[in-house]
């Protein structure tokens, strides 16, 4: 039977937790599926017969209405490639639902390339700056500002659509494989006298398990797996990153890391300060993990104990349990906040339990402005599940608050896609703190608080530093194995320095991090929002309520803006290196106030 339950997901309350994917499709074969294809090709057509090679002569009114033409061309599409995209995120061995993902991104790729030249032969206008000012056009003027930073790395229509094609065959198809591939791992681990057969999220989730034999053998038995297929995960990367490069060559940006700065509109400058402050707070990482040395009585803390419970913080929570904590905790900020989390439950928009051939992790997907979004969990009970909850609801309401946005302006600019979520798990840790009397309980919840911190930022920071390496060498030349762990290696180093023994299997952590693969430099992302977030709460917390309500239209503003122009609106100053010093002090103080506490 499909996604069957092991023994230890039965007592948790999240076995029944299966999103409804009904309001998409009735399943793979729903011929309302090939309908919507066609639909989208067809206007894709009808777009291309109307307005190919005329787009340097429309008035404002006429781009208008070619904008409002060509995102109905998406609208259809998007619906479907969701509906592929979560159905085999919960069942990635069905040959049918592979094959209909398969057939979601042929189609994708040539509706892509029949309308390309929109965007082509926008650029070539001359009154683009005059256009991003123009009566009617206001809701796209973003849209327009950024076709004109970023022309000059336009190629021709020809090369463009010969690379949407290769990718199919190419890139894509090797980050469909990585996905495909590592969904299929099980791991057979013995636990209390007993083999049982894990998956990648069960495994990962012992080394919160208070038995630290327990926590090395769970993580070297995962990370062994990668070891062993390490011909498979070489060759993948480095062509990936090389076929990256190549692309980025070919249009002429400076750097790797730029092709995400220019995406995300954000100054390599702004970038570098965020990176170098955070390595430069790699100190507070080794003074906590110093600190949960002791804290735990071991005489060496390795990586597979950073995530160790303290010997006084082993409660779990049921399903029920963590929904009514994460429930009551955006009660507690905005009425707003409840109600639209509370629809994701009510109207089953959330797949709660860690199940076999189902995609690790957590995620939350949001296709087009009309509908509702849907959360991926994986949730075993631990506390940390029940930030990840939060923290995935946190995107879905940014996703609910933004639909009076318009298709382009409706996902929100990648660093500032994860401000929602982060601020929600705040107001969680937030509300436990406040209610706790239990002095182990506040203990074990500002370490717990503290490590998400250092994993959403210097761990991500870590993995960028990795990607810069890595890519300026790929892009010259293809690395080895052994070229891989030592660099990441460097970096798991430069991060823990000697608060922390390393075993050699960690070496091979890199080839476990979709990111990287799926979305170079992505990661950054994270640390961008997380140490923002940071700054917002303390802005919350020395406001009050007069805060709530233009938070709400920050992110109710999706990207219609750059993330300079939308922080700006919250008084946050991106460009200063002394913004993320600001936060680097907010964490200190949390260590300050653990160390008070012991």
């Amino acid at each position: 039977m499909a996604n069957e339950l092991t023994i230890d997901q039965k007592v948790n309350g999240s076995e029944n937790i299966r999103w409804d994917l009904t309001d998409l499709f009735n399943g793979v074969d729903d011929p309302k599926i090939n309908e919507s294809l066609a639909l989208s090709g067809d206007r894709a057509v009808a777009f291309k017969h109307k307005y190919q090679n005329k787009v340097k002569d429309l008035t404002p009114l006429d781009l208008n209405h070619a904008y409002t033409a060509f995102i109905e061309v998406f609208e259809p599409i998007y619906r479907v490639h969701q509906f592929g995209s979560l159905s085999l995120s919960t069942n990635t061995s069905d040959d049918a639902i592979k094959s209909l993902s398969s057939r979601i991104e042929e189609n994708l790729s040539s509706v892509s390339n029949k309308i390309l030249f929109f965007s082509l032969e926008l650029a070539e206008r001359d009154d683009l700056k005059t256009l991003e000012f123009s009566k009617g056009l206001e809701d796209f003027r973003y849209n327009i500002e950024q076709t004109r930073k970023t022309k000059k790395y336009n190629l021709t229509e020809k090369e463009e659509q010969l690379i949407n094609l290769k990718s199919l065959t190419g890139k894509s198809a090797f980050k469909k494989m990585y996905s495909e591939y590592t969904s299929t791992f099980s791991f057979d681990f013995e636990i209390d006298g007993e083999v049982k057969k894990m998956t990648g999220a069960e495994l990962r989730s012992l080394r919160q398990h208070p038995n630290p034999d327990i926590r090395h053998r769970a993580m070297d038995t995962f990370f062994a797996k990668y070891s062993e297929n390490k011909l498979i995960f070489t060759h993948i990367f480095n062509d990936i990153i090389k076929d990256f490069n190549m692309d980025r060559n070919l249009r002429g940006y400076p750097s790797s890391i730029n092709v995400m700065n220019v995406n995300n509109d954000i100054d390599d400058s702004a970038v570098n300060a965020l990176m170098d402050v955070t390595t430069e707070s790699n100190t507070l990482v080794q003074r906590y993990y110093k600190l949960k040395r002791k804290m735990l009585g071991l005489n060496e803390l390795t990586l597979a104990d950073i995530y160790a419970p303290l010997p006084n913080a082993n409660k779990t929570y049921t399903w029920n349990e963590a929904q009514k904590l994460v429930l009551d905790a955006f009660a507690s900020f905005d009425d707003e906040f409840y109600t639209l989390a509370k629809s994701m439950f009510n109207l089953n928009r959330i797949d709660g339990p860690a199940v076999p051939n189902k995609r690790g992790g957590a995620f939350c997907s949001s296709s087009t402005p009309d509908l509702k979004p849907y959360v991926l969990l994986n949730f075993t009970g631990k506390l940390r599940d029940v930030s990840t909850m939060a923290h995935e609801l946190g995107h879905a309401i940014h996703a609910m608050l933004s639909t009076s946005q318009h298709l382009f302006n409706y996902h929100p600019i990648m660093p500032l896609a994860e401000t929602a979520s982060v601020f929600s798990e705040m107001i969680l840790t937030d509300k436990f703190l406040k209610e706790m009397d239990d002095k182990d309980a506040k203990i074990a919840l500002l370490t717990s608080k503290l490590e998400d911190i250092f994993a959403t930022s210097h761990r991500q920071n870590m993995f960028s530093r990795f990607e810069v390496k890595t890519h300026k060498i790929i892009s010259e030349r293809l690395m080895s194995s052994d070229e891989l762990c030592e660099a990441y290696r460097e970096e798991l180093e430069e991060m823990f320095g000697d608060s922390v023994a390393y075993s050699d299997i960690y070496n091979w952590e890199w080839a476990s991090i979709p990111h990287m693969l799926n979305v170079p430099f992505y990661v950054y992302a994270y640390n961008f929002a997380n140490l923002l977030v940071i700054a917002l709460y303390q802005q919350y917390l020395d406001e009050g309520d007069s805060f709530v309500p233009k938070f709400k239209t920050f992110l109710g503003s999706g990207s219609s803006a750059s993330p300079s122009e939308l922080t700006k609106t919250m008084g946050v100053d991106i460009n200063n290196p002394d913004f993320w010093r600001q936060s680097m002090k907010y964490i200190e103080g949390m260590i300050d106030q653990l160390e008070e506490l012991l």
